[in-house]
């Protein structure tokens, strides 16, 4: 099969030009027919410009769904992770609030 794009001659069934990489045969994602052209496919009538044009679409999107919860959850780690020693040390201030509080009620008690 000769590349339309750079003349270079190459193996039948290869999907792309050994040279410069130009798409030699195109697959239809519907019907999985092989036809060396793209635009519409000859057997199902799929607009393959069209498919894939959505398609990147969608998937551009869904990437960015994802990076963005990736991201609003690290940050939420972050964030605990950050205010988890003010937690532990409320906590110990409260007990030791709580200690003083007996020692003292113990002492006017004990008068």
């Amino acid at each position: 099969m000769t590349c339309p794009k750079c003349g270079a001659a190459n193996p039948d069934g290869v999907q792309f030009c050994t040279t410069c990489h130009a798409t030699l045969l195109f697959k239809c994602p519907k019907c999985e027919h092989m036809q060396n052209h793209g635009g519409v496919c000859d057997a199902c009538g799929l607009n393959l410009t069209a498919f894939w044009v959505t398609y990147l679409e969608t998937r551009s999107e869904e990437d960015q769904k994802i990076a963005h919860d990736k991201t609003m959850a690290a940050i939420h780690e972050a964030a605990t992770a950050a205010t988890a020693p003010l937690a532990a040390s409320k906590n110990i201030s409260q007990f030791l609030f709580a200690q003083l509080f007996q020692r003292v009620l113990g002492w006017f008690g004990s008068r």
